[in-house]
């Protein structure tokens, strides 16, 4: 009787992840208020994952750390945890 397992990476895991390691994705606010709702996006606030924030920080110097995203692997079964940068609210201009 076999008792092989397989092994799962994890999302948090560098070396797991598809994206160069400095590379920090940037998505647009309507984008991550609506991710946010579905519960794929959110703020670093509720990350219980301390070791991946510090991980972070340190691979990914453009990273603002204020966010974080699921996003789909090449083949778009698997879901990564990443850094994710929001972009700011575009100001408008008094006509």
């Amino acid at each position: 009787m076999s008792t092989a397992t397989t092994e799962i990476a994890s999302p948090t895991d560098p070396a797991t992840t598809t994206a160069a390691p400095d590379v920090v994705d940037s998505i647009e606010r309507a984008e991550f208020l609506r991710r946010e709702h579905l519960g794929t996006a959110g703020p670093i606030s509720t990350l219980p994952d301390q070791a991946a924030i510090t991980r972070w920080r340190a691979n990914y110097p453009r990273w603002r750390g204020r966010h974080w995203i699921y996003t789909a692997d090449n083949d778009g079964v698997v879901l990564r945890l990443r850094p994710v940068n929001v972009a700011r609210a575009a100001r408008r201009r008094n006509s």
